[in-house]
């Protein structure tokens, strides 16, 4: 492999270029990266910019200029298209989060230096960036959080100081927010998991101060929120949470007092409500979760005491319902994690007791369940973690052992799986402080993520972006075809190898189309794009081929 390096200054940008030049069995292809400080905000430490919401055709977030504390910031992607969209608390730090789309604006937590922190929207410009309600009257914070979007209204949890923390509901008018219903009467509180959207409702866990934390339903109204089944009778609760709607219904894991935290489905109503299997058989828990729908079935990493914490897999009856694989031998764990859906097969980070936590993927068969490359040499492991999908590409955070926490991508091949880092950088590790679920971004079709590529520099706000493939010609022509060239809309490929996957991508690195084969011919329609230059890329299990096509 050969990697040619560029740097230039633009319009106050630095630009990190690398060429990477992929020579393959069979094919080459070239493929541009660039790796941009979008701008220095505090420049005499830390912005650390975090809780990336794309709304209006920019993206939101909290950051620090080292002036104004934590406000709530704006980006088109440009230097000068970074600004502080509004000082809302001047006397200190607002603390902007939980950012949620709804009906045309977007809602959020933050403070001032009246109200405490309360619930506020924004319709995009800073004179309509105000506090909705001051739900809890004063100083006090309300701190509106876990917020949904469902049949027309926006849902959440926050404290009235009166009520405690419970179930609310906001039409985007002041009057029209409101508590939805005090389920543990006084200043207690019911709260214990968000909510899931399931058959026209909102399932969540809440405890009434009886029962103890079990399954509620609602349909917005005070008489329409009730428990739907007391799983563990008695005031100890069935330890709740992690739904997900799966063929009809919802999963999820609880406690019955008797069998541990095992995995439980419903269709809403009570009769329905059960265990569907006990995966750790007696009082142990197998502590199903998190729940990720793949390929017609259900996958999770679940314990038993004899594999450990190990891949698990349910098409929602207990017979089939059973582990993937024992990816660590023996009773010890795996502990599969980061669970991300990509390219037709699934992949996570799992530790096989030899390599560490490394990449791993699968096609949910035991077979095709494998460790994809092996970042980090040794046992040391590479924590991969933080996966986003972001144009045809899955990207995620590793730790090679050398470089410490740099930005990685993969095409689901292992000779397509490598870091990617500016030509220069002088601070090792530089995702090492990256914080969130949504660290890394995918807006407008770059990569924006949170990054100390300089000892002068602090954790700022750097984006990825990646051109479509060059268009190189392949090597030997004889293993890919891809016909007619120039055509009208409709392409043919044929190869003498499996093909995994095929993305086709416009000339500003916009994918247009992207889908799993796994067969060796494939017709695709392009009828439907505007006429120009695409390139396409196919990807085998010898790698990847990629050729530019003229659509007329």
């Amino acid at each position: 492999m050969k990697t040619t390096l560029f740097l230039k200054m633009k319009k106050g940008l630095l630009f990190i270029t690398a060429i990477v030049l992929s020579t393959l069995s069979f094919t080459a292809f070239a493929q541009n990266y660039t790796i941009e400080l979008v701008k220095n905000i505090n420049p005499s430490g830390d912005s650390n910019p975090i809780y990336f919401s794309a709304y209006n055709g920019k993206l939101y977030f909290s950051a620090n200029d080292g002036t104004n504390g934590k406000e709530l910031w704006v980006t088109d992607g440009t230097t000068d298209g970074t600004q502080l969209f509004k000082d809302i608390n001047p006397s200190g730090d607002s603390n902007p989060v939980h950012f949620s789309a709804y009906n045309g604006k977007l809602y959020f937590s933050a403070k001032d230096d009246i109200y405490g922190k309360e619930l506020w929207v924004t319709d995009g410009t800073t004179a309509g960036t105000q506090i909705l309600k001051d739900i809890n009257s004063g100083s006090d914070n309300s701190s509106p959080a876990r917020f949904t979007p469902h049949n027309g209204k926006l849902y959440f949890f926050t404290v009235d100081g009166i009520h405690g923390r419970e179930p609310w509901v906001t039409d985007g008018t002041t009057a029209g927010t409101q508590l939805v219903k005090d389920i543990n009467s006084g200043s207690e509180g019911s709260f214990y998991t968000g909510f899931a959207q399931y058959n026209g409702k909102l399932f969540f866990g809440a405890n009434d101060g009886v029962h103890g934390a079990e399954l509620w339903v609602t349909d917005g109204t005070t008489e329409g929120t009730q428990m739907v089944k007391d799983i563990n009778p008695g005031i100890e609760g069935s330890t709740i949470g992690n739904f997900i709607p799966y063929n009809g219904k919802l999963y999820f894991r609880a406690n019955n007092g008797e069998k541990g935290v095992e995995l439980w489905v419903t269709d809403g109503t009570t009769a329905g409500t059960f265990m569907l299997i006990d995966i750790n058989p007696g009082s142990g828990n197998s502590h199903p979760n998190p729940f990720i729908p793949y390929n017609g079935k259900l996958f999770f990493p679940a314990i038993n005491s004899i594999n450990g914490r190990e891949l698990w897999a349910t098409d929602g009856t207990a017979e089939g319902t059973e582990m993937v694989k024992d990816i660590r031998d023996g009773a010890a764990s795996s502990g599969p994690v980061n669970l991300k859906d990509y390219n037709g097969k699934l992949y996570f980070t799992a530790d096989d007791g030899i390599h560490g936590d490394e990449l791993w993927v699968t096609d949910g068969t035991t077979a095709g369940t494998l460790m994809l490359k092996d970042i980090n040499s040794g046992s040391g492991g590479s924590q991969a973690d933080r996966f986003t999908l972001c144009n045809g590409k899955l990207y995620f955070r590793a730790d090679d052992g050398t470089n410490g926490f740099q930005l990685w991508e993969t095409d689901g091949t292992e000779a397509g799986t490598r870091m990617l880092t500016p030509a220069i950088y002088s601070y090792s590790s530089p995702l090492d402080g990256m914080v969130g679920d949504n660290a890394f971004t995918e807006f407008n079709g770059s990569l924006y993520f949170k990054a100390q590529y300089s000892t002068s520099i602090g954790y700022e706000l750097y984006k990825l972006t990646t051109d479509a493939p060059s268009g190189i010609e392949e090597l030997e022509s004889t293993e890919i075809s891809i016909y007619p060239n120039p055509t009208n809309g409709k392409i043919t490929i044929s190869a003498k190898e499996i093909i995994k996957q095929v993305a086709v991508y416009n000339v500003v690195g916009k994918t247009v189309f992207q889908a799993p084969i796994n067969n060796q011919q494939s017709e695709i329609d392009l009828s439907n794009q505007t006429k120009g230059v695409y390139f396409v890329n196919v990807v085998t299990e010898k790698g990847s081929f990629s050729k530019k096509i003229v659509v007329e």
